[in-house]
């Protein structure tokens, strides 16, 4: 008791109370500015161990020393008749009293006013998942998406580290936690692309939740400083603009460290949005893709410079994910980084595409083998299945299962879909449901305009081509899908002026040049492809698409033998894909031997010659069918060549309508003639001039089974009329290009 007694005269417990208040106190004050001055993140814990350090120094002082009117002396030479510790101790109690009130006020602020980048520790509200956000959208907005109470829209978190080098990291941390919540099938997860847009934006978190038809909302920073990282969240209900809950990660900067944040986030806000996670949902998040910091980096750059569609950057983006692949054999998402790289760079930058399917399968297969539950290694496979003529369906299926928030799966299985006539609209639900997760999306809005241009919607096609570039007016898709709507209203001139902005945009994408060759070859310019040939050479005289050039040029000069010999020297380069078949067989008929296009045909797929599987056939490409059955009527086969004509006319006639608009424009002229319906081929003719449906009209003069129909009065007239049209076009670019060589 005496020295209970003594520690209360020397004021040893005060001062214990005002040092823990004050020191609390420091820490709020110390938080507040590193947020505010983004100080690194280990100046919290120096000064948690300095007050920590400081406290038995502080009691020790308050019992071995005392303040007097001359100064601290040691407590030992005071004697209790000189003592002020009583007035000592009150003056204690009011500075106790004022640092409490200063708490206090703190509490009030942070409950009442803090603003939404402080963080703090709020526990899940309990009324349940937060409800859409009833705002209503401002007069003449476009209709917002709609709003499920479990969706989620995670803005781009901020850099706090002000290092432009680690905007990469930064980014890619967001992207691997959207990755994340997309395999979690009770969320909707709006994709990155679409939530890129408000980086920095001024507008308020209920403005941005109704614009993407979201519940809740998060934000986050990420700061990185040696070999330290912060993260903080805050998750938001958009109907309130209330914190729901907001956490601070204060790591080391390590792979595991940095994906077990992930995946405590990604928990925490399936708890908040009360959904339920399977087992199996479980395991994936809780996967880690690799212990290698430095492949991990090297991932984040690699998916950063796909992202651009352009080939300079998609060739670095392969180099990115080979060195994470190198840096880590096993990590399986570098893989499909190696997979999809190669994938773009046929259709948007320089490689080859022997080369690429190559890269393709060697990749798909190490990440599937290495993670057969990853949907994004099911997506890779399946792209490659596409391009080599085999079944993709059940990996795009199963990517979808395994990643149901994953805009892109429901993009690529719609592109495939698209090249099936009677699934057009199931393709439409599958990129409606690919904007619901992404409707900013600049590549999955073009897809959906493509679809709409194959489903012969061509004004509401162009209409989302309009709204695209209006947003991004060199997105170079979206400027393809302009000139591919061009040609399909005749205007070739207007097509030609639109493809050559494209090259000047992106010169390395020579697949471009050859929507140029066609339209040349359309409008009557041959003198142009000359030239055009010349800048593909510049580029890479050993592209296969100089190859394709020649063949082109080689079959539209009417050399349809040569250009065969030019098209199987490329099958052979390309490792013999079954579409070089298809593409024979269209030069042997234009040679008006039904003998070799049959065998073409048989090569191609043998579906067209059985009426158990001829509808797959008829509904990817009605021409084509009725072609196999002309050369089966002039080589022994009549009655069943008949009916497969008659059964592609007959889709055409009856089903086609139902999935299409402007069913003229599917080739069943070319039927009719076949069959010898020469009035009924004039009238789809005619409807299709009528329209400005003339692209590819050269075609009906080359081929000698279409020579009855190119006989005709009727038809001589359109074609004098198309001519005349062609010309005037021919002489608006000439025009053009004078002007542009000036004086």
């Amino acid at each position: 008791m005496a020295l209970l007694e003594e520690l209360k005269r020397r004021n040893v417990f005060r001062v214990g109370i005002a040092y823990a208040v004050g020191a609390w106190l420091l820490l709020q004050f110390t938080e507040v500015l590193s947020e505010l001055l983004d100080l690194p993140p280990e100046i919290g814990p120096i000064v948690v161990t300095l007050v920590a350090i400081g406290f038995p120094i502080a009691l020790f002082f308050a019992w071995a020393f005392e303040l007097t009117p001359e100064g601290i002396k040691r407590e030992s030479e005071v004697t209790r008749e000189t003592s002020i510790t009583r007035q000592t101790g009150r003056k204690l109690d009011r500075a106790i009293i004022g640092m409490l009130v200063l708490v206090a006020a703190y509490f009030i602020w942070e409950s009442r006013f803090a603003e939404r980048s402080e963080p703090q520790s709020i526990p899940v509200a309990d009324e349940g998942a937060p409800t859409a956000p009833d705002t209503p959208p401002p007069a003449g907005a476009s209709a917002a998406p709609a709003t499920q109470p479990n969706s989620i829209a995670v803005l781009p978190f901020d850099n706090r580290s002000r290092v432009a080098d680690d905007e990469f990291f930064v980014d890619g941390i967001h992207d691997d936690l959207l990755t994340n919540l997309a395999r979690i099938g009770g969320l909707k997860v709006i994709s990155r692309t679409s939530v890129a847009g408000y980086r920095g934006t001024a507008k308020r978190i209920p403005e941005i939740a109704r614009e993407l038809g979201v519940a809740t909302v998060m934000e986050g920073a990420v700061q990185r400083s040696g070999d330290t990282v912060r993260i903080n969240v805050q998750l938001i209900d958009a109907a309130t603009d209330e914190h729901l809950w907001a956490e601070i990660f204060d790591r080391q900067l390590t792979a595991d460290n940095l994906f077990a944040i992930q995946t405590e986030i990604s928990e925490r806000i399936a708890g908040a949005l009360q959904a339920e996670l399977s087992p199996a949902e479980t395991q994936r998040l809780e996967t880690r893709p690799t212990n290698d910091l430095a492949a991990y980096n090297a991932y984040l750059r690699g998916r950063q410079l796909m992202r651009s569609r352009r080939s300079d950057d998609l060739a670095a983006a392969l180099e990115e994910f080979r060195r994470a692949t190198t840096l880590d054999p096993e990590f399986a998402l570098a893989w499909v980084g190696v997979a999809d790289s190669a994938n773009l760079s046929k259709s948007y930058g320089t490689l080859a595409f022997t080369e690429a399917v190559d890269i393709q399968k060697d990749a798909s297969a190490r990440a599937l083998n290495l993670d057969p539950e990853l949907g994004e290694a099911h997506l890779a496979r399946a792209s490659l299945l596409e391009d080599i003529g085999e079944d993709p369906q059940a990996d795009y299926e199963r990517a979808i299962e395994l990643s149901p928030g994953y805009a892109t799966a429901y993009h690529w299985y719609a592109i495939w879909l698209d090249d099936h006539t009677e699934r057009i609209p199931e393709a439409t639900r599958m990129l409606e449901r690919a904007l619901e997760l992404d409707p900013l999306s600049s590549i999955i809005r073009r897809a959906y305009a493509g679809t709409l241009t194959q489903a012969g919607r061509y004004e509401d096609a162009q209409r989302q081509l309009d709204e695209l570039l209006t947003m991004d007016p060199e997105f170079v898709p979206a400027i393809g899908g302009q000139a591919l709507l061009q040609g399909i209203a005749g205007d070739i001139d207007e097509r030609i002026l639109t493809l050559r902005r494209i090259i000047e945009l992106d010169p390395n994408n020579l697949g471009m040049y050859l929507g140029l060759l066609w339209s040349y070859i359309d409008i009557g310019q041959y003198e142009a492809i000359a030239d055009l040939r010349a800048q593909m050479v510049e580029i890479d005289e050993d592209s296969l698409n100089v190859a394709w050039l020649d063949a082109i040029r080689t079959m539209g000069n009417g050399n349809p033998a040569g250009a065969l010999e030019q098209i199987k020297w490329i099958g052979s380069q390309m490792g013999e894909p079954p579409f070089i078949r298809q593409i024979e067989a269209m030069l042997h008929a234009q040679q008006g031997d039904p003998q070799a296009t049959r065998a073409a045909f048989d090569a191609y797929s043998s579906d067209y010659f059985s009426r158990e599987t001829w509808r797959g056939p008829i509904t990817r490409n009605p021409q084509d069918a009725c072609i196999a059955g002309w050369s089966m009527l002039h080589t022994g086969d009549t009655a069943l060549g008949q009916e497969l004509i008659e059964a592609t006319i007959t889709f055409v006639e009856d089903e086609l309508p139902e999935y299409v608009d402007h069913a003229a424009n599917w080739g069943i002229e070319w039927c009719y003639v076949i069959r010898g319906d020469l009035d009924s081929a004039l009238q789809v003719v005619e409807t299709r001039f009528r329209h400005g449906h003339f692209q590819f009209w050269h075609m009906y003069h080359r081929f000698p089974l279409m020579a009855p129909l190119v006989r005709e009065p009727r038809f001589a007239e359109l074609d004098r009329r198309v001519e005349a049209i062609l010309t005037d076009q021919r002489e608006h670019l000439a025009q053009i290009d004078a002007e542009d060589a000036g004086p």
